[in-house]
């Protein structure tokens, strides 16, 4: 049990570490404007069409994975703020989604393995999350509640780490495109938006953050 804890303990800690810096990089970077006025839905195109590719529909994202490619549907999401918007931080998460589209072209097969690991993650992280804590307040079930949280959490935190790699390759392969594009007027935008790129690798390596950001956002409009 002692080592199931501190490998919790462990995977835990990683999994806040790559959420922290990621929203640290993507706030800092939310209010810079780039000067031409493309939008994230724009750059997204232009990345993959410069490919050659005319056939990837880009739309509007909503719910628990806003920002995403599904490549059985040939079709890259966006949340709202990142497909209409010009900030560094838009512009940064919709090059790095499109760059999912590139592996997929590309016959990158460890990208299927990284959408299905992701799914997995985001939907089971929450309902694993809350029924260990609920376990652990019910006599007699405490050392179930903690059985669950100490297997289920690293298990899911290290699935999520090992797609680290391909994310990072995502980014890359976008990065090429861009500077092939000439996208950018000077080197802070350069700089700001390939930032955001590289934090992406770390965007859903804690599912529970990713389910946590969709009950934010979705509870307050349900209310209304």
């Amino acid at each position: 049990m002692q080592i199931l804890l501190i490998l919790f303990a462990v995977t835990f800690g990683l999994s806040m570490w790559g959420r922290k810096k990621y929203r640290r990089i993507y706030e800092s970077e939310q209010e810079n404007i780039l000067a031409s006025g493309i939008t994230g839905a724009e750059l997204a195109r232009r990345i993959i069409e410069s490919k050659g590719v005319t056939d990837v529909e880009i739309v509007k994202g909503r719910g628990l994975l806003p920002d995403h490619y599904d490549p059985a549907k040939r079709r890259l999401y966006l949340s709202p703020q990142h497909y209409g918007g010009s900030s560094y931080s838009g512009l940064g998460i919709a090059a790095h989604e499109a760059g999912h589209v590139l592996q997929h072209i590309d016959g990158h097969r460890p990208l299927l393995w990284r959408i299905s690991a992701i799914k997995f993650t985001s939907y089971l992280s929450l309902p694993m999350l809350v029924g260990g804590v609920a376990l652990m307040v019910v006599p007699g079930m405490k050392s179930i509640g903690i059985l669950l949280l100490s297997i289920g959490w690293p298990l899911m935190a290290l699935t999520n780490l090992g797609t680290v790699a391909i994310e990072m390759d995502a980014s890359e392969r976008s990065k090429k495109r861009i500077k092939q594009l000439k996208v950018f007027r000077n080197l802070d935008e350069k700089v700001g938006v390939e930032r955001v790129m590289d934090s992406a690798s770390g965007y859903y390596v804690d599912g529970i953050y990713t389910a946590g950001s969709w009950l934010r956002s979705f509870i307050p409009n349900l209310l209304k």
